[in-house]
């Protein structure tokens, strides 16, 4: 079972996050479960964790401002098995966000807040919100069924956790329903707005035909 965290810097959610990371560390000592820890440009944030959890500093791989092999590392794992904690930071904010679209590919649980990753094709544990707007991000992926409502109490969470992690059928109802959504073109809203954007345009017939236009363009 592999499990993506995505850790926010602002540390909200640090006391949560190391919870759940304890919660999982006996399934990747027997081999039960892989964990990918993504604290996008916040070095200090794995520090923390570090002294959260026992041990996990000394379990972990990193992968630090190193996209090429975060990229490489997920295109792998794809076919082959991985296992162990491995951890992703980069100071480069593109690489580090970058870093959780390639590593969802090869991950069976994405735990997250429930803000633009909500609406993301891909089995979702949804924690606590930080910001007030993002309870309609759990809403709505609990309405499509391809992630959890927004789970409040930390003891919730943890049992979540684990009974995702006994009972794989949890997992596969939501890939199902993603397979479902994706054939009705739930996930193509970024596509759309390009298209409606560019149909807008007088004159223009192609998105390639509007890379040369500036900004006011």
């Amino acid at each position: 079972m592999r499990w993506l965290l995505t850790v926010g810097g602002a540390g909200a959610q640090a006391e949560l996050f190391a919870a759940i990371v304890q919660k999982l560390i006996p399934y990747v000592v027997r081999g039960e479960a892989t964990l990918f820890i993504n604290v996008g440009d916040h070095e200090k944030v794995w520090k923390n964790l570090c002294k959260k959890v026992k041990n996990l500093g000394s379990l972990a791989t990193t992968h630090f401002n190193n996209f090429a092999e975060v990229a490489s590392l997920a295109s792998a794992a794809l076919t082959e098995p991985i296992s162990g904690v491995h951890a992703f930071c980069d100071t480069d904010i593109f690489s580090a966000v970058y870093a959780t679209n390639v590593l969802m590919r090869c991950s069976d649980v994405l735990v997250t807040k429930p803000g633009e990753l909500s609406f993301y094709p891909v089995p979702k544990l949804m924690i606590h919100r930080v910001g007030g707007h993002e309870a309609w991000g759990a809403i709505r992926a609990a309405e499509l069924g391809d992630g959890t409502y927004e789970i409040d109490e930390t003891p919730e969470v943890l049992a979540m956790t684990e009974s995702m992690q006994a009972d794989r059928s949890i997992i596969c109802d939501m890939c199902d329903n993603i397979l479902k959504a994706n054939a009705q073109g739930i996930y193509n809203g970024a596509y759309e707005v390009v298209k409606l954007a560019v149909e807008g345009i007088e004159g223009i017939e192609s998105i390639e035909s509007i890379e040369h236009l500036s900004p006011k363009g």
